[in-house]
């Protein structure tokens, strides 16, 4: 197997395995609260389920693009675009890990908590975010849609 495919076949399997972890703690609201689900939701059970399999089907959307960027399903429309703002939206909440940490480690006062478990929430989110990018840029080329990508089983 190439790297690339390598690479984008992880990115993907980790946001399929993020959108099932929050399609699961969304049906429960002392999760949701710890993983960082504003009070305001929390209060609202079926409005907390509702934003949590939202944001589960962005995320296996995520996977999707991904294992078809590396051949394992028929090829998605925009794949090289979707590939690059997945890339970019991981790495982007990713980089929150900054600020958070300045403010746990008390550089920066701020009126909103912020708890040093999410400092490791964003860390994963970039860590995802380039193995999306690495997989994409290495398999540039090979994403498009006239060359032979998808692997027939």
């Amino acid at each position: 197997m190439e790297k690339f495919k390598r690479n984008l076949v992880w990115a993907g399997s980790l946001s399929i395995a993020a959108a099932l972890f929050q399609a699961a703690i969304g049906f429960s609201p002392f999760w949701s609260l710890y993983f960082g689900a504003p009070e305001a939701l929390i209060k609202n059970t079926s409005s907390l389920i509702i934003v949590s399999l939202f944001i589960a089907a962005i995320l296996l959307l995520f996977g999707l693009y991904a294992l078809s960027g590396a051949g394992y399903i028929r090829p998605l429309p925009w794949l090289k675009q979707m590939l690059v703002l997945i890339s970019g939206i991981y790495l982007l909440r990713g980089l929150l890990f900054v600020p958070e940490l300045i403010v746990v480690l008390g550089i920066y006062e701020i009126s909103i908590p912020v708890a040093p478990r999410f400092i490791t929430f964003s860390i994963g989110s970039l860590f995802i975010g380039l193995i999306y990018l690495i997989g994409t840029i290495g398999g540039w080329n090979n994403l498009s849609p006239k060359k032979k990508l998808y692997n027939r089983v």
